[in-house]
């Protein structure tokens, strides 16, 4: 199936999000996020990109940036490959770490900038991270003149238009406007069995779905247990493990406490 192309904008300012494969946790701790960091302001120096706003969630990211589309893709796969080798290699771990290609939005007003801005720094409220837009893993503290991770955020566009920092504070608190925000869990169509192939092989730690059938059986249902915590349908796990439906469903039910 051919890729829908990506939506160029004609203010080069674009909406982002890249999230882990199968909704994992893409950072253990701060080492991580600074890793993360540091190797996307470098990458956009070298592109002369610009970040205006970002956070760090557990198992996504959500970017705001300023560069051309083609730059924007070469950026992005450049970070994701590099991110991806040193997190891998850090915590003894095989296979994908995001889920396929980074999603994307342009962002072509003034009053859809300023929606972004807010809905990134409100996410850690959204998701319960913070009680607070003052999050650590975000760029909220770099509009307030705070020091930040790695000097990643360009404020000056932002402030410009809101009139310095006081109006940045009362738009973050600000309800929302009802405007809605490409988000990590936008995506809610079923995986295709080869898309469920390599989130299974990423979550088996590189072990193809088709060796599970042949596994002990404890070995078995705890990968089994693995492929069940994410999008994997029971009937898509029978197919590309070839366990039997009855056998994954049993599984499912000791590990929700309902087996029979």
């Amino acid at each position: 199936m051919a890729r829908t192309p990506r939506k160029q904008a004609e203010s080069e300012i674009y909406h982002v999000v890249c999230r882990g494969v199968g909704r994992q946790d893409i950072f253990e701790d701060d080492v991580d996020r600074t890793y993360f960091l540091s190797a996307l302001r470098d990458e956009l120096a070298s592109r002369n990109g610009e970040t205006l706003a970002w956070c760090l969630m557990n198992n996504h990211v959500h970017l705001l940036l300023r560069m051309p589309l083609n730059e924007l893709s070469a950026t992005m796969r450049s970070v994701g490959s590099d991110y991806a080798l040193y997190f891998n290699r850090r915590h003894d771990r095989t296979g994908h770490l995001f889920q396929g290609r980074f999603r994307s939005e342009p962002v072509e007003t003034d009053a859809y900038l300023l929606t972004v801005v807010r809905y990134i720094h409100r996410n850690p409220v959204a998701g319960g991270l913070s009680r607070t837009c003052d999050y650590r893993w975000s760029s909220y503290r770099s509009y307030l003149g705070l020091p930040e991770p790695v000097g990643l955020t360009s404020c000056e566009t932002v402030l410009s238009l809101l009139g310095g920092v006081d109006a940045f504070e009362q738009l973050h608190g600000e309800a929302g406007t009802g405007e809605r925000c490409i988000d990590v869990d936008d995506d809610r169509r079923p995986l295709r069995d080869e898309e469920a192939t390599l989130l299974a092989r990423s979550l088996l730690g590189g072990m193809h779905p088709r060796e599970v059938v042949s596994l002990p059986r404890p070995r078995r249902d705890e990968a089994l247990r693995k492929l069940l915590s994410c999008r994997i349908s029971v009937r898509q796990i029978e197919r590309i493990t070839g366990v039997s439906r009855g056998i994954v469903s049993r599984v499912r039910a000791r590990a929700a406490g309902t087996e029979r």
